[in-house]
């Protein structure tokens, strides 16, 4: 389901395989972040290119990894958002709060 590759210093995480998260594989990526952040100082973009459905489980699983780079210096950022997937993270709120790339 992830894709992890180096590309310009930075860890690339990529949600291949599936268009959706969910409380079904939500926690295979919380997990895959998780490991990913926890290393002081890490950069990781999150590709969510192929991701076209996000339930209150997937929100929370990115909620977290931001979290997790907070809390050990990392760096989080997201690409690759769906509009539709956008339309719910700017209901929330929350595209003020993540680092959004194009």
């Amino acid at each position: 389901m992830i894709n992890i590759n180096e590309s310009n210093g930075r860890t690339v995480m990529e949600v291949v395989e599936t268009n959706r998260i969910t409380v079904v594989n939500a926690g295979e990526l919380k997990t895959a972040l998780g490991e990913q952040l926890r290393a002081k100082g890490r950069s990781v973009l999150l590709d969510l290119s192929e991701i076209k459905y996000m339930d209150s489980t997937g929100i929370s699983v990115l909620i977290s990894a931001l979290k997790t780079s907070r809390e050990n210096g990392s760096a989080f950022a997201i690409r690759g958002i769906n509009p539709e997937v956008g339309k719910v993270l700017s209901l929330m709120k929350l595209d003020t709060v993540f680092d959004i790339e194009d």
